[in-house]
């Protein structure tokens, strides 16, 4: 039986510690209960069951009741809680009772999906159903085998991308698996927000409008991690209604999850490095009595590999039971650390979040996330990765020096509260809309009263949209039906992460060829893909050698690094309409607005920062980049003349205070939706000339919004007061990284008062 008080008193004994331990939170286990499904399985499928001495948890029998019932069904349970064999053995069933049944996977990723495709091949053997009732269907695919695939097999498992580009054909290739498709199954449903979970929304509508035409209509199987107002979220993304599957009945153990404070040093006003102490962990984890078997997740492939080595050199006697895992290796080596990791013949591997998604590695007993996934659904899988038995498993989240990261380790109840993240996703950008029109009509002529089929409301942005194509030459009329003129194929040209059809070409220059690598957005080129910029692709590292903006090429080159960038920017803002206007609830004397906005961008600087100390190596200057100019939606709201005021009067510089607000606001947004703070913009004005009055602004970050304004906008109160909290918190005198700084600071984080902010948070909450 693992001795927690006594681990945590080693902890304590070691010289690194001085009172990192900020707070522990306790688990409690959770005992299995099991249910019958209300009909039995057929024969072979009950046999394989019995067989492994599978029984069903509640929830993965009511999950399959309702699928058989043919309702869309959402399963939103924790890590290991066994949701892939609610939709396996659902299909296999189908396909039992109806050997031409068919069956659409998506995963998110290639990797997932080959591995689901042998978890399923082995169900397959056992039940004496043969192997070619199941295939893959990607770019790593041989023309030859994707024949086959579509010609025999009831179950294709592809991903989103696969899926986008294959639409055109589905008419004609796909026919057999589309008049007898029974279930869309789509795993990790939880990645499918903002650019991304917004293009895969219209991407489903493409093909449930292609389904249409052979009068089919699938049973939904959607799986994801635990998030926040799941069934609004489903059917937001699908276009369908679902029920919900959402209490966890597969048994884990007690877990004690420890939130460690970064010390502060007063000399340097500095936090103490995150990886340090990192590192410091795992070797104690490593080293306590026989060892305690540990993941320690990052954030980083470097940092991964890197936690691996200072480990391993730290303790030379372990060093064959230590090993980094992250995209890049081979699968052999991948499938090898998994296996020794399950068996134990390993007890130590730092992970990139490769680990945190799908990969069966057995029992595990303590886990260490070494800074933030980016949410907490992934702060749960993470943690979710250790106490699968009934023992006691520990689980530590080592911060970062960023506002968001120690914003959670001081508001614990934040952390492991109710789920609070909603995950953002748009029908409404018109600016993505167009993309899959393009493709849609591409794949059927596209009609105005198609509107609804593509989630859009507002018939008149709709024709809008299809006018501004016209217009474009992308589509041409004939009658009632605009089809696809434009002299490229749409579905390669547009891809899931773009957002408009200014995009560039990116292109890796290797062994005197050249190779594309991806397309991007023209303002997430100009951000981070300047010449000199560091760009991180598929965990590998690349070094931009020419942006040609005639051409819209960037050429780069692969490259091992110790650092990232960071380009400055300096930012106007222009409203443009107010859609809405309110009182803030907690003080009606601060007016807030949200509508469109025009934004400005004009790039100036970057900065080099070295990715181990974080700290800024050198900044250079960025020419001949052109201004980036765009609408989006925005919330704002107004400082009045009274609070004005009393600042100065407190000796406090309105602009100073105001900056710092705004710094603050979008570090900590992310605690309400899935999102980073890269993902806002903001500009705070001391004085505006219009409305006579100091304003703060914070933009959608994107072409037209993906809705994340509008959320905050509606929930203003609660962001200023986690923005106090954080402030508040936070150990620093004058501010610092982990509270007022932005990283995207177009001042170079000057002109910032930490005290000025507070004053003003606190009269916002106490005059009304």
């Amino acid at each position: 039986m693992f001795d927690f008080d006594d681990f945590i008193n080693y902890i304590k004994s070691k010289d690194y510690y001085s009172d990192q331990i900020y707070h522990i939170e306790h688990i409690p286990e959770l005992k299995a209960r099991y249910d019958n499904l209300n009909k039995p399985l057929k024969r072979r499928l009950g046999r394989w069951l019995d067989t492994n001495n599978v029984k069903l948890w509640r929830h993965q029998a009511e999950a399959i009741n309702y699928i058989r019932e043919g309702r869309n069904t959402a399963i939103v349970t924790s890590t290991a809680s066994g949701k892939s064999l609610c939709y396996n053995v659902s299909v296999l069933n189908s396909i039992l009772n109806n050997e031409k049944a068919t069956a659409i996977y998506v995963f998110p990723t290639k990797a997932l999906a080959r591995d689901q495709y042998e978890v399923l091949k082995k169900i397959l053997e056992e039940t004496n159903i043969k192997g070619y009732r199941v295939g893959v269907y990607d770019g790593d695919v041989q023309p030859n085998e994707k024949r086959k695939v579509l010609a025999n097999t009831n179950v294709i498992i592809t991903n989103p991308y696969g899926l986008h580009f294959y639409l055109p054909w589905f008419k004609q290739n796909w026919r057999r698996i589309c008049i007898n498709l029974k279930y869309i199954v789509l795993d990790e449903i939880h990645i499918y927000r903002g650019i991304f979970g917004s293009n895969f929304a219209l991407l489903i509508r493409r093909l449930k409008r292609i389904l249409e035409t052979y009068n089919v209509k699938p049973i939904w199987i959607l799986c994801s991690a635990t998030i926040h107002n799941a069934k609004e979220f489903c059917e937001k993304l699908i276009g369908e209604e679902f029920v919900i599957v959402d209490k966890d009945d597969s048994p884990s153990g007690p877990k004690k999850v420890i939130l460690w404070d970064l010390p502060y040093d007063d000399i340097s006003n500095k936090y103490r490095s995150p990886h340090q102490e990192t590192k410091n962990l795992f070797i104690s984890h490593l080293t306590y009595k026989t060892g305690v078997q540990t993941l320690a997740f990052t954030l980083s492939r470097k940092m991964a590999e890197l936690q691996a080595i200072w480990t391993r050199k730290a303790l030379p006697y372990l060093k064959n039971k230590i090993f980094s895992y992250r995209a890049g290796i081979s699968k052999k080596k991948r499938r090898e650390i998994e296996q020794n990791f399950k068996s134990k013949d390993i007890i130590g591997i730092s992970s990139t979040n490769a680990l945190e998604l799908g990969i069966d590695i057995g029992s595990l007993e303590a886990t260490i996330s070494s800074g933030f996934p980016g949410t907490i659904s992934s702060f749960k899988q993470q943690i979710g990765r250790s106490g699968r038995g009934s023992e006691l498993s520990i689980s530590t989240f080592v911060p970062m020096q960023n506002p968001l990261d120690l914003f959670y380790i001081h508001n614990p109840n934040k952390l492991f509260g109710n789920i609070q993240e909603d995950i953002l996703i748009t029908l409404k950008n018109k600016y993505i809309l167009k993309n899959h029109l393009c493709c849609a009509s591409k794949e059927i002529p596209v009609k105005l009263e198609d509107h609804n089929l593509f989630g859009v409301e507002n018939q008149d942005f709709f024709k809008e949209c299809i006018e501004e194509l016209v217009s474009e030459s992308l589509l041409m009329k004939r009658g009632d039906k605009y089809y696809w003129r434009g002299g490229f194929f749409p579905n390669e040209r547009f891809g899931l992460n773009d957002l408009s059809s200014k995009s560039y070409k990116i292109i890796l220059r290797i062994h005197g060829g050249e190779e594309l690598l991806i397309v991007e957005d023209e303002s997430y080129v100009f951000r981070d893909l300047h010449p000199g910029a560091v760009y991180l692709y598929e965990a590998e590292t690349y070094i931009v050698e020419e942006l040609d903006l005639e051409e819209k090429i960037v050429y780069l080159k692969r490259a091992e690094l110790e650092y990232y960038t960071q380009s400055l920017k300096h930012t106007e803002i222009t409203p443009l309409e107010i859609i809405s206007q309110t009182p803030l609830k907690e003080n009606n004397q601060i007016m807030s607005f949200f509508g469109n906005v025009k934004v400005e961008h004009e790039y100036y600087a970057y900065k080099i920062i070295d990715t181990l100390t974080q700290e800024i190596v050198s900044r250079h200057p960025l020419e001949d980049i052109p201004i980036i100019e765009f609408e989006t939606q925005a919330f704002w709201f107004t400082i009045p003349f009274d609070f004005q005021k009393e600042l100065e009067l407190e000796g406090f510089d309105v602009g100073s205070s105001i900056h710092a607000i705004e710094h603050a606001m979008i570090a900590v947004a992310p605690v309400l939706a899935q999102i980073s703070r890269w993902d806002l913009g903001g500009v705070s004005i001391n004085f505006d000339s219009i409305r006579q009055k100091p304003i703060i602004y914070i933009y959608d970050a994107y072409k037209g919004g993906i809705g994340i304004s509008e959320m905050l906008f509606s929930r203003l109160g609660e962001l200023m007061y986690m923005t106090n909290n954080l402030i508040n918190s936070c150990e620093c005198e004058q501010g610092c990284d982990g509270c007022i700084y932005s990283p995207k600071c177009g001042n170079r984080n000057q002109n910032l008062s930490k005290e000025g902010a507070l004053y003003l948070l606190q009269k916002i909450f106490t005059t009304s």
